[in-house]
């Protein structure tokens, strides 16, 4: 009731017209809906399982690695607004996961153990001036950040794009949201002054969904600098890697634990280029024979076809092919372009114990992906074009053709 109060009351306002201040646009738009508000306290079980981040250095992870915990805890404060929140496995700017939220938001203004200090010279623990974040979004006009201070309330954001639904003030990053990983990096101090954050909202606000990953405070862009390195593997190491240690760093990189697969992955990004060959042999290992390849392909394509005898033909062929078929129809899982293709996707993952199984190997297969990205050397290219073609399943396929197209031109 609260909620739809405010949405009414809301409604019946005039907009108040656009104000800009040293350079930045403050958006003051009249809204339909309302900004986040405090509201009841979450669940003591989840709150319990989330451990806010140590602040007692020069940085502090606010969102970054090991989210699975911090997710639940985002419980929009009883608002009763649209959103969920799930971890991204595939789709990082940095280390193995991100978070993707869909429309409208998730948020929680006190989030347990967060009282990070806003200072002009921070010097002491749990003291910052400067956050760095990257995104990304899918479809929609809008994206936003807000952080909440108790003395005053949300009323701190960052948005690109349209203001989708007028909260104010906001600062504008951008002209429009960003479709591929976007960094900024804004001194909070300089455009809101000392404040305590205790809480944050990640807002999609319209379209399918937006990702969040690598946000963090720090005391200053050199600790950011160097914290952003570090994370993207940019430091390289002392010494080249014996081959003992190569290949328990690959089996971490291929592992589920995400600590020790994100400390691999920052090892063979390091040095990204010396490490293709060991790559392509371990592949080479998951390889799909070709003709099975063609044959999966050519049942999927199957599932859309104009003859019901078909469609049903296809069906019962995927499920006798068991494992190697998987990945492939998961993947088409997520695109199906009709309920029929989504039925009996669903239908055959469940039959082969692949809808609701464990995660697929396509989300640590994304991890080697980025290594071969990074080293953009002639044979990493020829290596990613064939995860590609699907050698090493259907599923990694789109991954490698995104990292293809975002290399730059052919270079040794």
């Amino acid at each position: 009731m609260r909620w739809l109060a405010c949405v009414l009351v809301l409604s019946l306002c005039a907009a108040i017209p656009v104000f800009v201040l040293a350079g930045e646009d403050v958006i003051q738009l009249g809204g339909l809906v309302p900004p986040p508000f405090p509201g009841p306290g979450g669940d003591p079980t989840n709150d319990a399982n989330y451990k806010a981040p140590r602040a007692d250095g020069a940085v502090v992870e606010l969102l970054d690695e090991g989210v699975d915990p911090l997710l639940p805890v985002l419980i929009n404060d009883g608002g009763g607004e649209a959103g969920t929140a799930v971890r991204e496995d595939r789709d990082v700017f940095a280390g193995v996961e991100a978070v993707r939220v869909t429309p409208m938001q998730k948020y929680r203004s006190n989030i347990p153990g967060w009282n990070f200090k806003i200072v002009e010279t921070p010097k002491n623990a749990g003291e910052f001036r400067y956050l760095r974040f990257a995104w990304k979004k899918f479809g929609g006009s809008g994206l936003m950040i807000q952080f909440h201070n108790p003395a005053t309330g949300w009323g701190h954001r960052f948005h690109a794009g349209s203001n989708v639904y007028g909260w104010a003030p906001s600062v504008q990053l951008a002209a429009k949201p960003a479709k591929e990983w976007e960094v900024h990096t804004r001194d909070l101090f300089k455009e809101f002054g000392a404040i305590n954050i205790t809480g944050f909202a990640l807002a999609p606000l319209d379209g399918t969904s937006a990702l969040f990953d690598h946000m963090l405070l720090g005391r200053s862009i050199a600790d950011l600098d160097k914290a952003t390195d570090a994370a993207l593997g940019r430091v390289k190491p002392a010494k080249a890697m014996e081959n003992q240690e190569r290949d328990t760093h690959w089996e971490n990189l291929m592992g589920t634990d995400r600590v020790k697969a994100a400390s691999a992955q920052r090892a063979f990004l390091a040095a990204a280029p010396n490490y293709v060959a060991f790559i392509d042999t371990q592949l080479g290992k998951l390889s799909v024979d070709k003709n099975e390849r063609a044959r999966i392909r050519k049942l999927v394509e199957e599932l859309d076809a104009e003859s019901f005898d078909v469609r049903d033909g296809a069906t019962d062929e995927l499920v006798k092919l068991g494992a190697p078929a998987t990945e492939a129809v998961r993947a088409l899982l997520n695109s199906a372009p009709n309920d029929e293709i989504r039925y009996r996707t669903r239908l055959i993952l469940r039959k082969l114990n692949g809808e609701n199984g464990p995660v697929s190997q396509s989300g640590r297969l994304a991890r080697a992906v980025r290594v071969l990205e990074r080293a953009n050397t002639e044979k990493a290219r020829e290596l990613l074009a064939r995860v590609a073609d699907g050698e090493f399943g259907f599923d990694i396929a789109p991954d490698a053709k995104a990292a293809l197209a975002r290399l730059p031109k052919a270079r040794e």
